[in-house]
């Protein structure tokens, strides 16, 4: 028999209780290379060595002082020019080389930062933003852990949380947030805020740490869930408890935790099955 979407987000849900953490102040209505210059001029240069010995008068003539006057010929399109072997030739410029692109550097300084981010990116409905922040160390994790369960009925679940699928599922949740401002106020969503402190981060116990990289395999150094978070239009009456999250850290970097999102937000609108 199939399970139903809310069952099958239970059943993960207890599966994973023992190591996983997750917000609870989710309110249930919510959810180049560089190219080359190619501009140079290009010249045809022909070097032609004419020895010229000149026929002078006995008198004159000195075997040593025979000179040979070497010339080179440069071709341009303005015509030609015949400079004496003695003058010396300028070198050709160069271009300075380009410096490498630095890669974007993934990642937050903190998880203080990250939450910031998180909620700006539900204020501004930019779901794409949501899923850069995830690290991709947990999402191949999640997936690993997944497959040696049959929670799927044997899907893979590359495919079934495949980029699409989950930022589509992320624009969902957003929407769900959006619907309940629209219904309390005439306030655009992107000028609301969130009652976010840093100190509404809680870290994450070592026990509870240990336990949640046992489970999936990882090497997180340090973790974090924040804690009840309103959204605000300025008027008291309209606030309300906003979507959980949590974070982890993994070489001095924060990213949004995909294993908590996923079981405490995103899991009601995967189609699933």
């Amino acid at each position: 028999m199939k399970l139903t979407k809310r069952a099958w987000a239970v059943i993960l849900a207890a599966v994973l209780s023992s190591a996983l953490w997750s917000c609870d102040n989710k309110k249930s209505s919510q959810s180049g290379a560089a190219e080359e210059s190619s501009s140079a001029i290009t010249e045809t240069t022909s070097e032609t060595a004419a020895a010229s010995q000149e026929n002078t008068e006995a008198a004159a003539t000195t075997s040593s002082s025979a000179s040979t006057a070497e010339s080179t010929t440069l071709t341009t399109s303005a015509g030609t020019t015949t400079t004496s072997a003695a003058e010396t030739t300028a070198p050709a410029a160069t271009e300075a080389p380009q410096a490498p692109t630095k890669a974007v550097k993934k990642g937050y300084d903190s998880s203080f930062e990250a939450a910031k981010a998180y909620y700006n990116a539900y204020l501004t409905g930019n779901a794409d933003a949501v899923y850069d922040m995830l690290c991709e160390e947990e999402i191949e994790a999640y997936h690993s852990y997944l497959r040696s369960t049959d929670l799927l009925e044997g899907k893979n679940p590359q495919v079934v949380f495949k980029r699409s699928n989950v930022i589509n599922a992320i624009k969902q949740s957003i929407q769900a947030i959006h619907d309940i401002m629209k219904e309390k106020s005439d306030v655009a969503p992107d000028k609301w805020t969130v009652s976010l402190t840093e100190d509404l981060l809680r870290t994450t116990g070592d026990n509870e740490l240990a336990d949640f990289n046992k489970t999936l395999n990882t090497g997180f150094t340090a973790a974090a869930d924040c804690g009840y978070v309103y959204y605000k239009d300025g008027n008291d009456d309209h606030s309300f408890i906003g979507n959980g999250c949590a974070f982890v850290e993994l070489d001095g970097r924060w990213y949004l935790s995909y294993t908590t999102i996923m079981n405490a937000e995103l899991i009601t609108y995967l189609d699933i099955f």
